[in-house]
């Protein structure tokens, strides 16, 4: 773990009493990265927005997306991470403040080798009960529930990599997998940086894919209520439509 950004100095003498967080945060652009030693990322630039909003000390860290839940369950000190879909298994572990984004629905990227076999299906629980065909999946996060349950229950295992996005559509284009789902975020990232043209991945839209879930901070159990408080206070403030 690299703790790489503290922000202290900025805040007031009364945080001070506050719980001092770590927030840990995985390398997932264009959400959450680290560049020159500081945290970048639209959602890690507006959570570290709500922590100095709130006047809640933190120390900011990028750790692996396993290494994230591991800290989180063990409840050793207090945790928040950014980014994590509310499901009922990881409340069972921990706290989550108010919504700090909302997604837009998932889209299918096939590989070059597999455009024309994916474009025989129209709905999506079609492809996933194609068994001639691979979905490649980042291992260690949720889809959401619905996709969750389409991944597991697939004809075909699904190749499953501890990767980013990125790296998981590299995958698809050297033909280790036929398809993958991705977050139109992470979409429009690799098209900002053409690796969409480069790598000859190509956008299919499927009817049957869920709506986009809401984003939370996932924090362990040592935050104390009061801090989560503070914290759901200032996302009202800076992100009122998320959270009428």
């Amino acid at each position: 773990m690299r703790l790489i950004f503290a922000l202290l100095l900025a805040l007031p003498l009364s945080s001070l009493a506050s719980q001092l967080v770590t927030v840990e945060y995985r390398d997932k652009p264009p959400y959450s990265y680290t560049e020159d030693g500081k945290p970048r990322g639209f959602l890690l630039e507006r959570t570290v927005a709500i922590f100095r909003r709130a006047n809640v000390p933190a120390v900011f860290a990028e750790v692996p997306v396993k290494r994230i839940t591991a800290d989180i369950q063990a409840n050793l000190r207090p945790i928040c991470s950014p980014s994590w879909y509310k499901l009922p298994e990881r409340e069972a572990y921990a706290r989550f403040s108010l919504a700090i984004h909302q997604d837009k629905p998932h889209v299918v990227l096939a590989a070059p080798h597999a455009v024309a076999a994916v474009r025989k299906h129209r709905q999506l629980n079609s492809l996933f009960a194609d068994a001639s065909l691979t979905a490649g999946v980042v291992e260690g996060v949720s889809y959401g529930a619905e996709l969750d349950a389409l991944i597991n229950g697939a004809a075909k295992p699904p190749m499953r990599a501890v990767v980013a996005p990125l790296q998981l559509a590299r995958m698809l284009a050297s033909r280790r997998a036929d398809f993958m789902l991705i977050d139109q975020e992470d979409l429009a990232y690799l098209n900002e940086h053409s690796e969409l043209s480069t790598l000859g991945l190509v956008r299919i839209e499927l009817t049957g894919m869920p709506a986009g879930l809401k984003r939370y901070l996932m924090c362990s159990k040592q935050l104390d209520a009061a801090t989560l408080a503070r914290l759901d206070q200032a996302i009202r403030i800076l992100l009122p439509g998320l959270n009428p």
